[in-house]
């Protein structure tokens, strides 16, 4: 593995990252609060469903932000939550009959499959709501004890919007145009329009979640859960906090105005936010019953193809899904795959010359690769960049590996290449699978899509081998066509005929 030049010193010796931060809405460096060290949120899901193409966006932007800077030499702790207490999941559990806290638990179990199906590595710490309801409790405490916060005639506790005088600083919104930032319609207990809810008391229905507190029985509201999480496993002021684009107001803001009013110290330095995946020019949503789940994806192509269509997108940019964009992305991971392949089968030590321009041309990118690569993803995790510097590898491994004699001369011409792929594995999760394996999973799934087998494609090949055997040429060759029209694409060598699918013209 690539060692990064922060693994051989201290951390004077770290890359400079720079990000951009939606508080100060510019691209800056990225400052921590201990040298080397980072500490990073990023709000998870409200487990009442099965996770779909949007929601993985969020959780795909930063993976691949925590791996690049671990790679780069920080020491990250990466903290994403799971909201497992809120109305959506009640209602949720009522319909099913079923406990709440169940009902996320089953929830969670599936989103963390589904992630791992699409190479999203778990974080170091994974909390839900109901196991820190102490830490909530205590940080409204707080809030309450310094004029912040107040306990409404209706038995919820309230943040005062008007108390603080920076609110608004990351959205830009001003108090005078807030509407209710809730998940729930605007109470008249409310002083102002824009305050939104601590704590909600508990409507006295034992389905219903709640936990005693000082202001009476009740559960957490829906922002203030983030705020005391983030606190117990990263301090008061931590690094870099995530999310979509869509958490910037109300959530986000709610989370800045409580943390900061209630310990009195900043709460994250920067704000990085995700664009959305749309679907037909609309956000990807239940309500609006356009979604497209993780796991149903993972059945038509292996999941390194929905990762690629993320990565081909700044993560701050809107990305337009559609099933011709997944059919390219899996296209061009079958391109990567095929390069990988030449790259890690090659042998010999021809030098580059003696290649020709091919050679010339794999030996000078592949010496290039590295520096090219971290140049994009310092600035701003800059993957569409760094995915147009894979792929000029990519086509001039593919370009040598047209020769014959690659595989017998260019091992060292290509021996930068097989560290670029280990470096795009271990940072953008791609190319991580040995390329037979991959070949595999393309056949079998892309077959099952179309109602068909693995081995009714071999006992086909088989009969063609017959054929050959038995010089029956015209047999053979119309076994070959109808293959070839079933997109399979047969190899011959001495040793036997393989087979792959054909994935892209």
């Amino acid at each position: 593995m690539h060692t990064s030049p922060a693994a051989e010193g201290g951390a004077e010796n770290l890359a400079p990252i720079h990000v951009y931060n939606t508080l100060s809405r510019e691209i800056e460096p990225l400052r921590t609060q201990v040298p080397g060290h980072i500490g990073i949120y990023v709000c998870g899901m409200t487990v009442y469903d099965y996770c779909h193409i949007g929601h993985a966006r969020a959780m795909m932007a930063f993976d691949v932000v925590a791996r690049h800077l671990r790679h780069r030499g920080y020491k990250v702790r990466f903290v994403r939550n799971h909201t497992d207490v809120d109305d959506k999941i009640i209602t949720r559990a009522r319909e099913n009959g079923e406990s709440p806290l169940d009902l996320s638990a089953r929830f969670i179990q599936a989103l963390e499959e589904d992630l791992s199906g699409i190479g999203i590595r778990a974080p170091d710490f994974a909390p839900k709501v109901s196991d820190h309801i102490g830490d909530i409790v205590t940080l409204i405490g707080e809030i309450v004890a310094k004029g912040h916060g107040y306990r409404a005639d209706n038995g919820d506790v309230y943040f005062s919007v008007l108390s603080d005088p920076n609110y608004g600083k990351l959205s830009g919104k001003k108090l005078d145009d807030l509407r209710a930032g809730e998940r729930v319609a605007v109470d008249t207990a409310k002083r102002h329009p824009g305050d939104f809810a601590l704590w909600k008391a508990w409507g006295g229905e034992d389905t219903e979640p709640h936990w005693p507190s000082p202001w009476g029985e009740g559960r957490p509201g829906w922002h203030i859960e983030c705020s005391a999480m983030a606190r117990h496993y990263l301090g008061d002021t931590f690094d870099i906090h995530g999310g979509g684009i869509d958490l910037v107001f109300p959530h986000h803001e709610n989370e800045i105005a409580q943390s900061e009013c209630g310990t009195g110290h900043p709460y994250a330095t920067h704000w990085m936010h995700n664009g959305h995946l749309t679907l037909d020019n609309e956000k990807m949503s239940k309500s609006l019953g356009n979604i497209k789940r993780i796991r149903d994806i993972l059945r038509e192509v292996p999941g390194e193809a929905l990762r690629l269509l993320y990565l081909e997108s700044h993560y701050r940019s809107p990305l337009p899904y559609n099933s011709e964009r997944l059919g390219s992305a899996l296209v061009a991971l079958d391109r990567l795959y095929c390069a990988k392949e030449v790259a890690f089968s090659a042998t010999g030590d021809a030098e580059p010359k003696a290649m020709g321009e091919p050679g010339l041309d794999a030996a000078d990118i592949g010496r290039v690769f590295e520096q090219r690569f971290h140049a994009a993803m310092d600035n701003d995790f800059n993957t569409a960049e760094a995915m147009g510097i894979v792929f000029d590898l990519v086509r001039a491994v593919n370009r040598l590996g047209n020769d014959r004699s690659t595989r017998a001369k260019g091992g060292k011409i290509l021996a930068p290449a097989r560290a670029a792929f280990a470096l795009m594995a271990e940072v953008l999760g791609i190319g991580t699978m040995e390329p037979q394996a991959f070949f595999d999973e393309v056949k079998t799934k892309r077959l099952l899509a179309q109602g068909r087998s693995v081995e009714e494609i071999e006992a086909k090949i088989a009969a063609r081998g017959a054929a050959r055997a038995a010089k029956n040429w015209a047999e053979a060759d119309r076994l070959r066509v109808e293959l070839d029209a079933d997109n399979i694409v047969v190899m011959d060598s001495p040793a036997g005929s393989t087979w792959r699918m054909r994935v892209g013209e």
